[in-house]
């Protein structure tokens, strides 16, 4: 065997021992020999290049953004929307005549092309919306997973180390914020408490909203990851190597800092992956109720909502006024995008715990 011989050629002194494998390489390799995995890692690079540039770059292609209005895009009757690739006059009022009658298009009247449709009775292009409403709303879901995670790391780690009463304080403070209905305190902290947070912007980038938004989500979830983080901490404290940390003369903050917090990196890791997905739902959820971003954001959830209507005032399907296309792109999406999101974390799960799942 090739190992055989290699191990022949080491102890003649003929070849230099090989070089040990580190554990992110090897789960690396783990990683690579999942195929569902690494599908899903491929989908969701994917999904993050049209999120970051797809709105950007058909913009350019076909020379009008997300925001135009195209009344042309829509029957002026029912004001249904055009389907996918449908080319549609380039102009954004319409014309009319002196009793509010359409008149006839002049001959060599320019058109635009909508990828994927129009949006609703304004004709805004679909795609590009799609696009943007796909950034935003990862964006929500990224940076509500980071608030959640500073906040739940440094309070975790203490009650986890030290225990007893740091412990038991934090311990009770967690079963107190899981116990109290979640969902009415998003209600009221979106209608009462992020009127600061709601004007935070950084141009195209950060609409208004999306940093509330994210803190909200994420301060209410942390709770999650802190109690991995304790019940991991709980393990580790009694581990040889802190021991012989701690034998050696070093200090519970560098034990922490240097020998505990890289343990916790895999686990928090496969949260993220998951907590990503499931604040883009709550996001989704959250503009059902008519809270959230300002509802001229395209979201994935406004995207839906702007069709649906909230839940306190609903809008009734019409095959006159709307298309199945509306629907189906945003949740085509939205279902792509979470599942490969937990697969992603299944198979980085197995390959960096490779005894947890078995």
């Amino acid at each position: 065997m090739a190992w055989v011989a290699q191990f022949e050629r080491v102890r003649e002194g003929d070849a230099t021992p090989p070089r040990p494998i580190g554990p992110w390489r090897l789960g690396w390799r783990r990683f690579r020999r999942d195929r569902w995995g690494s599908f899903s890692l491929l989908v969701l690079c994917v999904i993050l290049v049209l999120a970051l540039f797809g709105a950007a770059t058909l913009t350019r292609l076909v020379g009008h953004n997300g925001q135009t209005p195209f009344p042309y895009a829509a029957s002026l009757t029912g004001k249904r929307p055009v389907g996918p690739w449908t080319r549609v006059a380039a102009l954004t009022t319409p014309r009319v005549d002196e009793y509010g009658g359409p008149l006839p298009l002049p001959r060599g009247t320019k058109t635009t092309l909508l990828v994927l449709g129009a949006d609703g009775p304004l004709g805004r292009d679909e795609a590009i919306r799609l696009f943007d409403g796909m950034r935003t709303s990862l964006e929500i879901g990224l940076l509500a997973a980071l608030v959640a995670v500073l906040i739940a790391l440094p309070i975790g780690t203490v009650a986890g180390y030290f225990g007893g009463r740091v412990d038991d304080v934090v311990s009770t403070l967690t079963e107190s914020i899981m116990a109290f209905p979640l969902l009415l305190f998003l209600v009221y902290a979106n209608r009462f408490l992020l009127n600061d947070f709601g004007a935070l912007s950084w141009s195209w980038v950060l609409p208004a909203g999306v940093v509330g938004e994210s803190v909200l989500i994420g301060a209410v979830t942390s709770f999650y990851p802190l109690r991995l983080v304790r019940a991991q901490l709980l393990v580790l404290r009694h581990a040889e190597f802190v021991e012989a940390a701690r034998m050696v003369g070093a200090s519970d903050r560098r034990i922490m800092r240097r020998h505990l917090l890289p343990h916790l990196v895999p686990t928090l890791l496969v949260w993220g992956a998951i907590a990503v997905g499931t604040n883009m739902l709550v996001e989704v959820g959250l503009s059902f109720l008519g809270l959230g971003v300002d509802p001229s954001i395209p979201t994935l959830g406004t995207l839906l909502s702007t069709v649906w209507g909230t839940i306190f005032n609903p809008n009734t399907y019409n095959s006159h006024n709307y298309t199945p296309w509306q629907t189906i792109f945003p949740m085509a999406a939205m279902v792509i995008t979470v599942v490969c999101l937990n697969r992603f974390a299944d198979a980085v799960r197995s390959a960096l715990e490779p005894r947890a799942t078995r």
